[in-house]
């Protein structure tokens, strides 16, 4: 029970008994409004205080709020970051990878012509043999970070995967087909990181007539076509 309520109820009772003159019943009203007034400025200061403590909280809401902004920000840009290094770093090995793969493709050439069961070819055998293993540990470690080649002999010709560097008149492929690759390219996700250099079939060229490739197809100057005549 408040204060304020003890005093009246004893200001009544003495009202009733007629125990009490007006200089007491002055007296409690004078004491009971400082009391109301204590109370007022008590009310006050809660209320002032509760009022600090929510814009507090509203502060540490706003201050957490951007931190986690922040920290995303920063995650995105870190992320970017490692996906260029990546991107650099697969740009670097791509001419290794074309090293390995002429070597290779040189090596098994001279195993055909020398002599089965001579010294010379078992020893090149063995070094190709070792040579595609590296070649292939490399080629997983591609795979790994999402590198793959884009497949080309065989394949419609697609400006947006591959470049024309020449074109086939023998008639052997449909036109339009790829019949040759003469760089292989990569792509590492959605993104192409070297587009295939190939040759595309035409089995009626003309002189007077670009390379018939879909729009956008990309050429490079005077390409040349598999019988050893080159075009513009």
């Amino acid at each position: 029970m408040s204060h304020k309520r003890l005093i009246w109820e004893e200001i009544s009772q003495l009202a009733r008994d007629g125990a009490v003159g007006t200089p007491e019943i002055a007296r409690f009203a004078e004491h009971l409004g400082r009391l109301a007034r204590v109370q007022f400025k008590a009310n006050a200061l809660q209320e002032a205080t509760l009022e600090q403590q929510r814009k507090a909280i509203d502060a540490l809401r706003e201050t957490v709020t951007r931190q986690e902004e922040t920290i995303a920000l920063l995650q995105r840009d870190h992320h970017k970051d490692i996906e260029l290094a990546r991107h650099d770093l697969v740009l670097a090995i791509l001419p290794i990878v074309d090293g390995l793969e002429a070597t290779l493709n040189n090596a098994k050439q001279q195993l055909g012509r020398l002599p089965e069961g001579s010294e010379a070819r078992r020893m090149l055998s063995a070094w190709v043999e070792g040579l595609l293993l590296v070649y292939q540990r490399l080629m997983d470690v591609l795979a790994q970070v999402d590198v793959i080649p884009i497949p080309a002999v065989g394949q419609p010709f697609d400006p947006h995967l591959h470049s024309a560097v020449g074109v086939d008149s023998s008639g052997h492929a449909p036109e339009g087909v790829i019949v040759a690759e003469e760089r292989r390219g990569y792509r590492m996700r959605n993104s192409i990181l070297r587009y295939a250099d190939v040759i595309v079939s035409r089995p009626t060229p003309s002189s007077s007539q670009p390379l018939h490739a879909p729009p956008g197809a990309r050429l490079r100057g005077t390409v040349a076509t598999a019988d050893g005549t080159s075009e513009s």
